[in-house]
């Protein structure tokens, strides 16, 4: 069974999508905006995660090769990629009234734009392309308009921001943590070879 959920955890994560961009789209005009725009996040997170590690794919092989690294086990490791994109994406969905909890896969959107453009220059890779940067430009306008909405129509007050960040940091530090003991790493050792590795790739230039 664990070997199972491992394997499809991703076919699992596109067909909760699918759902979600189905239910969105039959409900549109009685679902209030924030919900809306979970409802158009979410699917896009899935066609992200999809576009990372299978059609094309190789963002994890394009990360280890990179900052000199490997993963034992990196099946477990997609399927806690696979967690935090619920986390983060999908659970909004359900309390897209608490604003703070609806922004944060805006803010995460907003992220991974800059965060793949950025890695074709840290990683000098060879095309103008790393794996997951289609769909970071598909989930930017999104992310824009939402945070655009919420800011004009005043749903969050400066520490409700704060909240965003910090769910979004608390999910990514959990789950990178989960990842790095599940493949038997030391975390601090992880994060000490990552810093060397990236430092060492930004004194190359």
């Amino acid at each position: 069974m664990k070997n199972f959920i491992f394997k499809y955890n991703l076919y699992f994560l596109a067909a909760t999508g699918v759902t979600a961009a189905i239910y969105t789209a039959v409900n549109w005009s009685t679902m209030p905006v924030l919900q809306r725009m979970v409802g158009l996040i979410f699917p896009l997170y899935v066609l992200h995660e999809l576009e990372e590690f299978k059609f094309p794919g190789g963002f994890a092989e394009m990360a280890m090769s990179s900052l000199d690294f490997s993963l034992p086990k990196p099946e477990a490791s997609k399927l806690v990629v696979t967690l935090g994109i619920f986390t983060v994406a999908f659970v909004p969905f359900f309390f897209h009234q608490v604003a703070w909890l609806a922004i944060a896969p805006m803010l995460l959107g907003i992220g991974e734009l800059f965060a793949h453009f950025g890695m074709v220059r840290l990683f000098k890779l060879e095309r103008f392309y790393s794996p997951g940067m289609v769909t970071s430009v598909l989930m930017a306008p999104v992310s824009i308009y939402c945070i655009i909405y919420v800011i004009q129509n005043n749903l969050m007050q400066p520490v409700a921001w704060l909240f965003s960040i910090l769910y979004i940091v608390t999910v990514f530090l959990i789950g990178q943590v989960t990842v790095v003991r599940i493949n038997g790493m030391s975390y601090f050792e992880f994060i000490k070879n990552g810093r060397a590795s990236v430092l060492a790739k930004l004194n190359q230039k």
